[in-house]
C-alpha cells in the first residue's frame, strides 16, 4: 500500500459527511452494511455486487463523462476505496469512439480501470486486478472533486481527464506508453493484456527499515515511464503519479463533473 494512497487513491484532507441524494442512496439501502461514506467498509466490501452499466442517464449530478478513444469496444471498472476484491460500478461495452456519462454517489473516493468482465468481477477471488493505469477521482462535502492519474500500480494504456467546470484544466497523457519499453519494464495482466509494471512495491522484512511506511521504487518501468512521459522541459510529474516521489498531478472540478478519455490500451 503506497503511502501517498493510503486509501488506494487519493489522499484528500478530512472529507466532511454529506447527505446521500435520491440518485445516489447511501449503499445500505441496496446492500447489507453501513451507509456508504466515500469507503466500503469490509462487510460492505465481502457482500458487493457490481452495479452494470452501459451508460447512465446524465441528470446533472456528479460523474464523468467516459470516453472510450480505443479501436474496439472497452469495458471499464469503478472500485470504491476499501473494496479492491470488487468493482463498485460495471460500465460493460463501451463502444470505440463513444462516450457515455457514469454517475459517482456523494463522497465518492476511488478509481477507475479498463478490462474485462471476466477478470474485473467473474474472477478467481485472490487474483490481482490492480495492474494498469488509474484514474483517481475523490469528492469532498460539498461535490467538489479531485482526480489524478496514476502509474504507480502499472500503465496499460493513456489516460487523460479533463475539468467541465469552465476552469479548462486537463492532466494525464495521450501517448502511447509501451511502445519501446525495454523486456524489464513489461508485465502481463490477468486477461493476458500487456502493461508497463508497477513502479513500487510494499517493503518486506528483507528490506532496509521496512517498518517506515515508505514504498521501494522499481526502478526500471519507473525510469521508462519517466523517459516515456517527460515534455520539452524534462518533465513527466505533471502529466501523471509515476510514484510517490515525483510531483503532485492532482487538478481539481469545483462541480464534480469530469471528462476522461482512456485512449488505446490493453484491457
Amino acid at each position: 500500500m503506497f503511502f501517498s494512497h493510503i486509501l488506494g487513491s487519493l489522499t484528500l484532507a478530512a472529507v466532511a459527511v454529506a447527505a446521500p441524494t435520491p440518485e445516489h442512496p447511501p449503499l445500505s439501502d441496496r446492500q447489507a452494511g453501513t451507509p456508504y461514506t466515500g469507503i466500503l467498509t469490509p462487510a460492505q466490501c465481502e457482500v458487493l455486487v457490481p452495479r452494470k452499466t452501459a451508460g447512465d442517464a446524465d441528470q446533472g449530478g456528479l460523474g464523468l463523462a467516459l470516453e472510450n478513444a480505443d479501436k474496439q469496444p472497452r469495458s471499464y471498472f469503478v472500485y470504491s476505496n476499501g473494496c479492491d476484491t470488487m468493482p463498485y460500478i460495471e460500465v460493460a461495452g463501451v463502444p470505440a469512439g463513444k462516450t457515455v456519462f457514469v454517475s459517482l454517489p456523494a463522497r465518492f473516493q476511488g478509481r477507475v480501470q479498463r478490462g474485462t468482465h471476466e477478470v474485473h468481477v467473474a474472477r478467481t477471488k485472490g487474483d490481482d486486478t490492480s495492474l494498469g493505469t488509474w484514474l483517481e477521482l475523490g469528492y469532498d462535502a460539498d461535490g467538489k472533486s479531485y482526480g489524478d492519474v496514476s502509474l504507480i500500480r502499472g500503465c496499460d494504456g493513456a489516460v487523460s481527464l479533463r475539468t467541465t467546470d469552465g476552469t479548462g484544466v486537463a492532466t494525464g497523457f495521450s501517448a502511447p506508453c509501451m511502445q519501446g519499453a525495454p523486456a524489464g519494464a513489461i508485465g502481463t495482466k490477468p486477461s493476458g493484456g500487456k502493461s508497463v509494471k508497477a513502479t513500487e512495491r510494499s517493503k518486506t522484512q528483507s528490506d532496509a527499515d521496512p517498518n517506515d511506511g515508505r514504498p521501494v521504487v522499481l526502478p526500471v518501468p519507473r525510469d521508462w515511464l519517466l523517459k516515456k512521459l517527460s515534455d520539452d522541459k524534462g518533465k513527466a510529474e505533471t502529466k501523471a503519479y509515476i510514484d510517490d516521489f515525483h510531483g503532485n498531478p492532482v487538478i481539481c472540478d469545483t462541480k464534480g463533473r469530469w471528462h476522461a478519455t482512456f485512449h488505446q490500451g490493453n484491457p
